[in-house]
């Protein structure tokens, strides 16, 4: 596993070490977290993959500065060894590795009410390996973002029975892609051509987002998310139908609605007792873009207005099964996915345009198992399968067809 001895090591040492140091600060910090170390195999459009890791961690630091007031400070790292595809640039991008890392500061300042306060500020990056001779941190795609927001939540009842929280966020990001434009060229005339802008994909972004939950009565939950982001892109100019620049820069919204459901069913009497959950999330989102395509390969010259306009659908069910006698917990989840371009025409293999839009379909399933062995540790394992298919066959730009599935097994500890 060529990233195990470096650092995915040292970023699990720092988890590890960092826990009981903080938590002899005294009384008032708190720390808690978690560590996921995994090594599994995955299989990727029919080929083998040989045995690599999976690293999740998280860490928690909690003080508090009063009864109405507190700070937190939080840091994530994930390393995945498996052949993934991601979307970072209009399109899905197949990636052999990946790693992120983010740290965050949070303040809370709570009032009478139920109502509270919270500003954040904080840091995340990402880095991916395109080809297997890539080193870490040259990656095309790698990036940072900064983010600053505020949330306002209250915490409530509706009647005297029924829990409610409702938060308003407002947040604030920039991306940045530092290795990009060196390869802009290769991604489109647009591009390429004289003054098209040079960090063409860095983006400021600010999104408005609204949270809605409900604790009924009967073990029953219910929820709602809205959130609207509007996306400037900072050196992407708009392509015309003459494949010439306008003055005016990209700008993106992308919104999406997700309602959804959990409800604890009664105690099964089998097998020392076993609880079941069960959950379903649906979400619709859109996003529309001002920035057109134009494909200048001579044997097509084909000019494509709202390119990257599409709306979606998702669908998600999930059951979790937890056995009383040894606390076993195992879930089950699937996801289906529908996406609709309203400008993008699907393609042939060799690049010519069909007369119809490109949709995409994709289906995820996994499950997964938990087994308490000592204390806080316990043996984790997970298998997924993961399909995509669309009606083009084009795909040296992103990639729209394909089937993975994997599996992988090792420790959790959570403390």
């Amino acid at each position: 596993m060529r990233f195990s001895g470096s650092a995915s090591a040292l970023t699990a040492a720092a988890f590890l070490a960092a826990a009981p140091a903080l938590a002899q600060q005294g009384p008032a910090w708190k720390v808690q977290g978690s560590v996921d170390a995994m090594a599994g195999q995955y299989f990727f459009n029919g080929g083998a993959g040989s045995v690599n890791g999976y690293f999740n961690g998280d860490l928690q630091l909690l003080r508090s500065l009063g009864t109405d007031s507190g700070f937190y400070l939080d840091a994530a790292g994930n390393y995945t060894g498996f052949k993934q595809v991601n979307e970072l640039a209009g399109g899905g991008t197949l990636f052999q590795q990946s790693m992120d890392y983010s740290l965050g500061a949070k303040w809370i300042k709570r009032f009478e009410g139920g109502y509270s306060l919270m500003p954040r500020v904080g840091a995340h990056s990402q880095l991916f390996l395109e080809t297997k001779d890539e080193s870490w941190g040259k990656g095309l795609y790698d990036f940072w973002r900064y983010e600053a927001g505020l949330t306002l939540e209250r915490k409530t009842r509706l009647g005297m029975s029924v829990p409610w929280t409702y938060q308003f966020t407002l947040d604030f990001y920039y991306t940045h892609y530092p290795r990009f434009r060196s390869l802009a060229s290769q991604y489109g005339t647009e591009q390429a051509a004289p003054n098209p802008g040079a960090k063409v994909l860095d983006t400021f972004s600010t999104q408005l987002g609204a949270r809605s939950e409900f604790e009924l009565p009967g073990f029953v939950s219910l929820w709602g998310f809205y959130s609207l982001d509007l996306i400037s892109f900072t050196d992407q100019l708009v392509v015309n139908s003459q494949d010439k620049f306008m003055g005016s820069h990209r700008s993106d919204a992308y919104q999406t609605v997700s309602v959804g459901a959990s409800k604890r069913l009664n105690d099964l009497e089998m097998l020392g007792g076993v609880r079941p959950v069960l959950s379903l999330g649906v979400t619709a989102a859109d996003l529309f873009s001002n920035q057109n395509h134009f494909d200048a390969d001579p044997a097509r010259l084909k000019y494509i207005g709202a390119y990257y306009d599409y709306w979606e659908t998702r669908f998600d069910p999930g059951v979790t099964l937890t056995f009383l006698k040894t606390m076993t917990t195992a879930r089950v989840g699937y996801e289906a996915a529908l996406r609709f371009y309203t400008g993008r025409l699907a393609q042939n293999a060799d690049g010519s345009y069909r007369s119809y839009k490109l949709n995409q379909t994709f289906h995820n399933v996994f499950i997964e198992a938990t087994q308490p062995v000592w204390r806080d540790l316990a043996l984790k394992g997970r298998g997924t399968w993961s399909a995509a298919s669309a009606n083009t066959d084009y795909q040296q730009t992103y990639t729209y067809n394909y089937h993975v599935y994997n599996y992988y097994a090792g420790l959790e500890w959570k403390f």
